[in-house]
């Protein structure tokens, strides 16, 4: 039986299974094609703020709400009023409140610094641009031995 399907495949011009491979190929292409474009959950929004204080924020820091990396910071520099301008990049797929809270977090005491987003309970941001109004600004542990310092002066 097996000589037999070979046999027949055989007789059919060569040109037959050209065609066959091409067509195939270019449906695997065109599948392909329409898979990447099809998925938004590649696709990036990003986000501005202001803070007074940054200390241990860095390019490539972590922005995270409810536990999850949703982005990074790609952007740090200081502004006319020397405040810190920090901008990034998170996930196209969330609905952020615009009262929710920007804040910068250390994961334990000398710990890496972290963007955390507290969300709250209103409308959603522009979608196009999120720029945080509400921010908490790092303090570290230098800062507060300094303070404690000042105070027994």
């Amino acid at each position: 039986m097996a000589a037999k399907i070979i046999f027949e495949i055989d007789s059919y011009p060569l040109s037959f299974h050209f065609k066959n491979g091409f067509f195939f190929i270019l449906i695997l292409f065109i599948t392909f094609f329409f898979y990447q474009s099809s998925g938004n959950s590649n696709k990036k929004i990003s986000f501005e703020t202001i803070f007074a204080y940054a200390e241990g924020l860095s390019i490539g820091s972590d922005v995270e709400m409810s536990g999850i990396k949703i982005g990074e910071v790609d952007n740090i520099s200081l502004n006319q009023n020397n405040d810190v301008y920090v901008s990034g990049f998170v996930k196209s797929d969330l609905d952020i409140p615009d009262d929710s809270i920007l804040l910068i977090r250390s994961n334990g005491i000398f710990g890496k610094k972290s963007l955390l987003i507290e969300p709250g309970f209103g409308n959603t941001l522009n979608k196009n641009n999120y720029f945080f109004t509400q921010t908490k600004d790092s303090y570290s542990i230098d800062m507060l031995l300094r303070y404690l310092g000042d105070l027994n002066d």
